[in-house]
Order: structure tokens, then sequence, then C-alpha cells
């Protein structure tokens, strides 16, 4: 077998569990939150700190895994930290203590696929090109899993013990998969170790145009990450979490299958057009609807909204950083873009529902994807070259 085949299979299957784990958190933790004892409105406080914390997490994880010579070991202690920290969520039960924990968690869950995406980058060939085949296994996992979920119930936000053994049998699984890796291919340029700062400093600005419009689409965004769940509990009365989340990554699917032909057919501009366009229909099904079926329906639109996003903005990476810098912008992007974002989009629908309801709350994020459809047709190129910073 080629090693670049036998490594893609490797990719794929870190993907699957990996992303498996995160559907087993990501829509319960909320909940977790509110059964412990916080209020809707608190919960969009704490969860707003939780990924203004990720922030610094994955910028100074992200520093230090294109600074030291060993990124696969660094991804498995980053995981492993996750595993302990939910294990003490799901057993504390004091509010004072839970919110240093959760904090805790939000500076180390994003890193791990984060810094997969680097890896791949940093390792295969024609990595532009092959990213999305192996990235949609990423969506298959969540999708197995979320489905596993909602047919057998095993997993729920009432019960944080469930959430925890889930999470950490699924990133167990994928530790000996990550060892199995190969090398990141480094740069002599990687071998002089040089400030973050300065790192960033030489990014070109079609890269952060583009992060700019990444991150207003994930401020709309926050809207489903943040408050989705607890609007489906609390409006709508409703057990059925998991079927909910998995609908958007089975869209993925083929997104991600397809996704080099559809940007050479698409660009990067109009791509992301779509995906903002996207990110305003959501937000205002989720304000206006009354019965649960147009909620189930626009879940298509994730793999839109979310999908072409962040499809778009790896793809600006690679076409305009150095290898070396890649897990820095990678990070940069997941801090800013995704970290940054959802603090803000926390804290905004918490100071919403404490004064009104969902559907106000989903209307001001419906705003943010429009600002990002100005940005994108007033700056963005049509064309971005490969001018590696």
């Amino acid at each position: 077998m080629n090693p670049t085949d036998k490594y893609k299979k490797s990719y794929n299957l870190v993907y699957f569990f990996l992303f498996g784990a995160l559907a087993s958190l990501y829509p319960f933790f909320p909940l977790i939150l509110q059964s412990k004892g916080f209020e809707p409105s608190r919960v969009g406080f704490l969860m707003g700190s939780y990924e203004f914390v990720s922030i610094m997490g994955l910028l100074i994880i992200g520093h230090f895994y294109d600074r030291i010579r060993s990124p696969r070991r660094t991804m498995i202690g980053i995981a492993l930290l996750s595993i302990l920290t939910l294990y003490l969520i799901s057993r504390v039960m004091s509010l004072f203590i839970l919110v240093p924990l959760t904090l805790c968690l939000g500076f180390v869950i994003k890193s791990p696929s984060s810094l997969i995406d680097a890896h791949y980058g940093q390792t295969m060939p024609d990595s532009q090109g092959s990213y999305g085949k192996s990235r949609l296994f990423g969506s298959l996992g969540f999708f197995f899993v979320a489905m596993l979920i909602q047919m057998t119930k095993w997993v729920e936000g009432a019960r944080p013990g469930s959430v925890f053994i889930a999470y950490s049998l699924l990133m167990v699984i994928a530790l000996p998969l990550i060892i199995s890796l190969p090398a990141a291919h480094l740069s002599q340029e990687h071998q002089i170790p040089s400030s973050f700062l300065k790192t960033i400093k030489n990014f070109p600005k079609t890269y952060w145009i583009g992060l700019s419009i990444a991150s207003l689409n994930f401020m709309g965004m926050s809207g489903h990450y943040t408050f989705f769940s607890l609007l489906l509990k609390n409006r709508f009365n409703t057990g059925d979490i998991g079927g909910f989340w998995a609908i958007g990554p089975l869209f993925e699917i083929p997104l991600f299958f397809f996704s080099g032909w559809i940007l050479r057919k698409l660009g990067l501009k109009k791509l992301w057009l779509l995906c903002l366009a996207a990110g305003v229909i959501r937000m205002q099904v989720y304000s206006l609807a009354q019965t649960l079926v147009p909620l189930y329906i626009v879940q298509v639109t994730h793999s839109l909204s979310f999908g072409f996003n962040h499809l778009a903005m790896v793809t600006l990476i690679s076409k305009t950083t150095s290898q070396a810098n890649r897990g820095v912008a990678m990070s940069v992007y997941s801090a800013i873009g995704m970290g940054l974002s959802l603090f803000v989009g926390g804290f905004l629908g918490g100071w919403i529902l404490g004064f009104s309801d969902y559907p106000v709350l989903f209307q001001v994020f419906s705003v943010f994807p429009l600002l990002g459809m100005g940005i994108n047709l007033i700056f963005f190129r049509q064309k971005v070259s490969s001018d590696q910073g």
C-alpha cells in the first residue's frame, strides 16, 4: 500500500473518532450546566467565558505546537487533560468549582481538531485537494455518534456521567490513532523559532479579511452552538437533542467529498456568500419557528453555514501561510474566528435572555452573517494566490 494512502486512512479514523467524541459533548454541555443549577442566561455567560478561555488555549497551544518537536504527543496530552476535566465536571455539584472547571475544559477542548487540521496540512501532499475527503469522516463520525445517542438515549445532559463515559471512550480510541500519524514535515524555517507576534504580522491582508468574514459567520452561529439545545429543551420541551445535531453533519459529508470540485467551480468568494446567506436563513428560522418541523428542515443548511465556512478558511490558510506557520494560522482562526466570536455571542445571548426570549435572540444573531456578506462583497478578492506569508 502506498504510504500516503495508509496515512490518509489513519487521518480518516482520527477525524471519525475525534468528532464522534465531540458529538457526545457539544450538544449536551449547555444542558449539563443547566442541570447543575445555572439559569439559561447564566449558561450563556458561562459559555461565553468558556469560549474566551478557548481563545487563549488555542493561541498558546497552537504556538507551542509549531515550536516543539513532538506535535503528536502535544495532541495526546491535550486530549487526556480534556478527559480528566470532563470527569471532574461530571462529579462536582458546587457552582463555584464548576466555573473554573468549565474554563479549564474550554482551554483545551478545541485544540485537538484544530491541530489535526494543521498536522494534515504539514504532512500530506496536495493537502488542499485531499483535505475535504478526509475531513468528511469527521462529519460522518459526528453524525453516527449523534444518531446512536438519539436512538439509544444512552447520553443525556441531565446525566453528566453519561456524557463523560461516551466522550472518554471515543477519545481513548482516537489516541493510538494519533500516534500512528506520520511525522510532520517541518521546513528549515520552522527550526528557527520566531515570536508569535512576528509570525502573525507576516500573514497577508487576505488572511485577515477572510478571518473577519469567518468570525462574523461564527458570531451568528453562536446562536446555534450555545443556545440551540436550550431552545429545544426550554421552549419546545423535547429530548430529541442528538437527532437535531446529527442532521447537519450528515449533509456535510457530500460537501467535503466534493470539496475540491466545489472550490474550483465557485471559488472562495462565492463559497463564503452561500455560507453567510445560509447562516441568515438559519437564525431567522430559529427565531420564527412555532413547531419542530422547520427546525428539522433548516439543519440541512449546517453543511453551508458551518461546512462552507470551515472549508473556505482552511483553504485560505493553505494558500496564504507557509507550512511552518500553519499551526499558528489555524489556531488564530480557531481562537478568533470561533473562540472570540462564540465568546461575544455567548455573553450577548445571555444578556438578551436576561430580559427577552429566544425569538429576539436569534433575530439579533442573524445580523452578523449579513455584515460578513458586506465585507465579502467589498473587500475579498475573487482569486487568492498562494503568496505564502
